[in-house]
């Protein structure tokens, strides 16, 4: 029963450990009881109350209940060692100033030392957590699974942490859910539910979990012999195809479910490094859609910079209509979006981008000006129609323009 009262105590805490930082504050306060050692718990109770809210005060209440009886209080250091570790370090430390009796009444002044949560600014930030991608059950596990496994779920992170939209849970504390984590990533039958994966999230103190499964990973050395001579070359293709889910835990429901698969003559590192961008702009575009902060007549400024984004990427830029209703099940399903320009980075800063405008139905400036809503999203152009397009893009927009002026 005392594990179990603990461990619930630190999974309350576990939210607030994982995005604040702690500062120590002194306070000094008074404490009454039937007891020496019930004044004392009183007076503790008062600090924490103080310093971090009645709400975490309640959960050491009870933690209080679990030490030492009053035999044990004349051992000052002991006791303070006991509080402290009950309380998973959120007493730091006490000493008492004067105590006195009162009829029946034991009465103390403490002076105490309580870890005080600040917000950090990943806070207000949306949690989440990439779960570490593991191999599907009919993958046979090498080396080169091995390395895509660490190289996919370590570029993610860090493409998504460059986003400044997401606080990430600390792979660290991951680490402690091991058990649970392998069963949702490995894809077996008797792998989690969503359900049972929405209970851990909450345990995890997170709003959406990443879930990856590595369907195919390798990389084969092919060889060429040059027909005028005896060279031989060699080449190096890797491919890799993998499921991915997005969980909103909040609603249980799956934001997004896709897979991906991909062929490059590069290592197995370098082709989970290009998986990872692919991934994380939609899950970025999924939560979080880019949008335009500011234009002009020729440019258009983003509000996503650093290394979320390329120079030379092309996106497609779409207005924010009306809210769009499912009749069914009355739910939202987002705003209608109006495709109406497409523009090309050509700088990127730490936090925003500049993009030139390659062609718009719309006057993007008075447009941002007068408050409308923007988002882009990425697209890429093939190389070899490149041409083509150019020469049919006019004609399709002059003829979305015209469509929208009729819906206007």
């Amino acid at each position: 029963m005392q594990w179990a009262t603990r461990i619930f105590f630190v999974s309350l805490l576990i939210p607030v450990f994982l995005f604040a930082k702690v500062e120590i504050v002194n306070v000094e306060v008074e404490g009454i009881g039937s007891s020496k050692k019930a004044a004392i718990d009183s007076a503790l109770v008062e600090a924490v109350s103080q310093v971090n809210g009645a709400e975490i005060a309640s959960k050491t209440k009870r933690q209080l209940t679990e030490v030492v009886n009053d035999e044990d209080v004349k051992s000052s250091e002991a006791f303070n060692q006991e509080v402290s570790t009950i309380t998973n370090g959120l007493i730091k430390n006490w000493k008492i100033l004067s105590e006195s009796l009162e009829g029946n009444n034991h009465v103390v002044k403490l002076s105490v030392n309580i870890s005080k949560f600040k917000k950090s600014v990943q806070t207000d930030r949306l949690r989440l957590a990439v779960v570490p991608f593991r191999a599907a059950d009919s993958v046979k596990v090498n080396k080169t699974v091995s390395k895509f496994e660490g190289a996919i779920t370590a570029q993610l992170e860090n493409y998504l942490t460059q986003t400044r939209r997401f606080a990430l849970i600390d792979r660290s504390f991951l680490a402690e859910q091991t058990k649970e984590l392998n069963l949702i990533a490995g894809g077996s039958t008797t792998s989690m539910s969503v359900d049972e994966i929405v209970k851990l999230g909450n345990r995890l103190g997170t709003d959406y979990l990443i879930v990856g499964r590595i369907e195919k990973a390798n990389s084969v050395v092919s060889e060429k012999k040059s027909k005028v001579s005896d060279t031989v070359k060699k080449y190096l293709t890797s491919t890799a195809r993998l499921t991915i889910r997005l969980i909103d835990v909040a609603t249980t429901q799956i934001k997004f479910a896709d897979t991906y698969e991909k062929t490059t003559g590069t290592s197995i590192e370098k082709l989970a490094d290009k998986l990872a961008i692919e991934i994380g702009q939609i899950v970025l575009s999924s939560v979080y859609p880019i949008r335009i902060v500011n234009a002009s007549s020729s440019q258009v400024v983003l509000g996503q910079g650093g290394k979320t984004v390329k120079s030379g990427d092309f996106f497609k830029v779409y207005q924010l209509g009306k809210k769009l209703i499912d009749p069914y099940t009355k739910e939202s399903l987002g705003r209608e979006e109006i495709e109406v320009a497409v523009i090309q980075i050509n700088n990127v800063k730490s936090k925003t981008s500049d993009a030139k405008i390659l062609e718009s139905i719309l006057d993007l400036s008075e447009a941002v000006n007068n408050q409308d809503d923007f988002i882009v999203r990425p697209f890429k152009v093939p190389q070899k129609k490149a041409e083509k397009q150019k020469v049919k893009k006019p004609k399709t927009v002059k003829k979305l323009k015209e469509e929208v002026e009729e819906e206007w």
